[in-house]
């Protein structure tokens, strides 16, 4: 109505007019959109019911309701929460909901330490006890206040009260707990960054190009350096290497460099390559950095009975095996940009190469 009055007696141009209709327009639909609009928000027990690590059994057996006495800078109190095997917390004193998630961890004894966080209210609650089987009866641990910034305001002491699964059922977790476990394939075998250090013989075969043949030394820093090639000994490919693998990161299986892992990764960096108008390190045609991926070659099933053993792992520790060989591809293009295959790539050690050559047998690993 105020738009038609100022268009017609409010001496208002038709610019000005039309203007005003869009703006009063504008502030209706926002009006309507606040009330009419609904925001959906990630159910917090979604984002972090993958952070624990515990099965669903051992949650089961450590389910129920819990008598919470915590020690606050402000006061003490004492609070009764159900934790549910589902992942939730519901206070049974107070009407509050939060979630909860636990870990576990061996110890020099036959017990497993477990570690059990809370999110209540705006406190993050991180207790900690041990158990022999699935159960643990008594926690304590510290209270965190916020969510951005959180400081250390208290202690704390959780009692399990009444358990939702009473002791004569720990018996069938346990079996369905060993059932399930049994279930899983076997997981794929890890190799430490101290299995690939050495002195390599490695094999480039890029496409539309010639095979090329360079010695490359891993060094322990997670740098690599090669010598020979199309160009003889002045042809010189150099870069980062790590090794690779599919991790947990904030509760997400997703692929980065690991401590230890199920591939070598090089990046063949230009900058630290010789580079000539036929390409890098004598690779003809090729001009700009690439990857190297690479999954070592377990040639007999004694080496693989030893990988899945964790002989090539870091908890081998220096008397550990190294790799022997390995084989894979060679992409171009970065994590921001989608890689794309440009070539087959192959190692030996050089002292297996050396091996091969004179006709001597190779030494077993």
């Amino acid at each position: 109505r105020e738009a038609a009055q100022l268009e017609n007696g409010g001496g208002r141009t038709q610019l000005e007019s039309f203007l005003l209709r869009m703006v009063l327009a504008t502030l209706v639909w926002r009006a309507s959109a606040v009330h009419s609009v609904p925001i959906k928000i990630r159910s917090q027990v979604a984002l972090t019911a993958a952070e624990g690590s515990l099965e669903p059994e051992e949650l089961e057996a450590l389910s129920g309701v819990w008598k919470a006495e915590l020690r606050l800078d402000d006061g003490d109190r004492t609070l009764t929460w159900r934790l549910a095997a589902s992942g939730r917390v519901r206070g049974l004193d107070e009407n509050e909901e939060g979630v909860w998630w636990a870990d576990s961890a061996p110890t020099e004894s036959a017990q497993q330490r477990v570690t059990v966080s809370l999110r209540v209210r705006d406190w993050t609650i991180l207790a900690v006890g041990e158990r022999t089987g699935l159960r643990c009866t008594q926690l304590g641990g510290a209270v965190l206040e916020g969510a951005e910034d959180p400081c250390h305001v208290g202690e704390c002491d959780l009692t399990l009260a009444l358990a939702d699964i009473g002791s004569d059922g720990l018996g069938d977790l346990e079996a369905r707990l060993e059932r399930r476990r049994s279930a899983r394939p076997a997981r794929p075998a890890t190799f430490a960054k101290r299995a690939f250090v050495g002195r390599w013989r490695m094999l480039i075969d890029m496409e539309g190009g010639a095979p090329l043949s360079y010695a490359v030394v891993l060094r322990p820093g997670g740098t690599f350096r090669t010598v020979g090639g199309g160009e003889g000994e002045a042809a010189v490919l150099g870069g980062r290497w790590a090794v690779w693998g599919r991790g947990m990161a904030k509760g997400v299986a997703e692929w980065g460099v690991l401590p230890e892992g199920t591939h070598l990764w090089m990046r063949v960096e230009r900058d630290a390559s010789t580079s000539t108008l036929a390409g890098i390190g004598g690779l003809a045609g090729v001009h700009e950095s690439f990857s190297l991926w690479s999954e070592p070659s377990l040639s007999s099933p004694a080496s693989e009975l030893a990988a899945l053993a964790g002989a090539y792992s870091s908890s081998a520790g220096e008397r550990g095996a190294s790799v022997a060989s390995c084989s894979g591809a060679a992409y171009f293009g970065t994590a921001s940009n989608e890689y794309y295959r440009a070539g087959r790539c192959s190692m030996i050690r050089e002292e297996e190469a050396e091996a091969g050559r004179g006709g001597r047998p190779q030494p077993q690993r």
